[in-house]
């Protein structure tokens, strides 16, 4: 049995590691399914593990497995990347009094049985770890956290998959093969043709545009991101900071055109990642290809111009040594776009109407979920099965303006 994975970030890497447990034929395709290349979204991110995070029932079910299982593939396959950090959920002295202690009640509730998240005021915060940063946060709650280092997982995963028995090639899907409401293989952007048992689609914010479904974009709407990759003159520590009071998850499942700042930083590649700003396009209105190095007109005020005015006024306002620090190194602001589903809950399973055809993708948290997710995919794909309920591909979930 021959089963190609589209998609070289987090998703289609370990879905391959895991059906590579099978004795399957696993081919990944890693090469970028757009025309015109732009950044994917997995090396962008600041690879945060919320260990809290689940699916199904409220995001009870499979609830704090992930570093757990982080932990038992770098115990059986060696340096994945993975790194302790600890997480600050930090505000401004802006915030609103109420909402911040509305955010910390909401984080307990989420939290498993026995974790108490310090709660850290001005001058603690600016004695801290980041002292050296200069940061101007009035406060922070500070969690136990996981970090994947993208830099090193994907060396690892390089020299890993092969030693798996996986076929990794740079080709990239111009198109699935369907026949019959059957796909039997791909086709690439070089005109090939690759035939198969099996295809798992794992391509982010590209998966849509692969669908031959009317639907796919309500399936799999996507935001855009801009970040900035700042050099540091010395290593950065383990510490990843994003705002109590984020505001990307609820524009997200509110579902209309906006734009939004959630200031934050995290190690990356020997340097810091600063971000974020997302702007989110009308679900309901005409779909957007991601094919476009930046999407067609829609309602609101983005531009990547907009989004960068905005990342480095929150830069500024967050820590003016960095701000400088950026203004020195000329340092370029990345735009990508980020896959998502908008209940909040990821697509696992096989594709409604089309046999042979999984999907994997719509994460939000995905280095958390993602290694979880990954082996019960594996295992349904090799039985020819479906996954549990709360992790099945229905679009009956979603609320009835996204059902399209």
């Amino acid at each position: 049995m021959d089963i190609l994975v589209a998609g070289g970030g987090l998703c289609g890497t370990l879905a391959a590691l895991a059906l590579s447990r099978h004795r399957l034929g696993v081919t990944l395709l890693t090469g970028s399914a757009h025309p015109q290349p732009i950044p994917a979204a997995t090396g962008y991110s600041y690879g945060g593990v919320p260990w809290w995070m689940g699916v199904g029932d409220g995001g009870k079910a499979l609830s704090g497995q992930g570093l757990v299982r982080w932990q038992q593939l770098q115990e059986c396959h060696g340096d994945l990347g993975l790194r302790p950090a600890a997480l600050l959920l930090h505000w401004s002295a802006a915030d609103d009094n109420t909402a911040v202690e509305a955010g910390v009640e909401a984080l307990m509730a989420s939290l498993p049985e026995g974790t108490t998240p310090e709660r850290r005021g001005r001058a603690a915060f600016c004695r801290g770890e980041l002292q050296a940063l200069g940061l101007t946060c009035a406060g922070a709650v500070r969690l136990p956290y996981g970090r994947i280092d993208n830099h090193r997982y994907h060396q690892a995963m390089a020299r890993l998959l092969p030693s798996r028995g996986v076929r990794c090639s740079s080709g990239a899907v111009d198109r699935l093969l369907v026949r019959h409401g059957e796909c039997i293989g791909v086709r690439l952007t070089n005109g090939a043709m690759l035939k198969s048992d099996g295809v798992v689609l794992a391509t982010g914010a590209a998966m849509a545009s692969l669908l031959p479904l009317p639907e796919a974009f309500r399936w799999f709407p996507y935001s855009w991101a801009s970040v900035l990759p700042l050099r540091q003159p010395q290593p950065c520590p383990e510490v990843v900071l994003m705002p109590l009071l984020g505001r990307r998850e609820r524009i997200e499942r509110h579902g209309g055109a906006d734009l939004v700042v959630d200031p934050g930083l995290a190690p990356w590649g020997g340097g810091l990642m600063v971000g974020q700003v997302t702007c989110l396009q009308h679900r309901s209105g005409p779909a957007c290809s991601p094919h476009r190095p930046t999407p067609l007109p829609i309602p609101g005020p983005w531009q990547p111009s907009v989004a960068e005015a905005l990342l480095r006024r929150a830069l500024a306002e967050l820590s003016p040594g960095l701000a400088a620090a950026a203004r020195r190194q000329q340092a370029a602001v990345r735009h990508c776009p980020v896959s998502y589903s908008p209940d909040g809950r990821p697509w696992v399973g096989p594709c409604p109407g089309i046999r042979n055809l999984w999907l994997f993708g719509g994460f939000r948290g995905a280095f958390a979920l993602a290694p979880v997710l990954a082996p019960l995919l594996a295992e349904a794909v090799a039985h020819n099965d479906a996954p549990a309920p709360e992790l099945g591909v229905d679009p009956g979930r979603l609320p009835e303006d996204n059902k399209g």
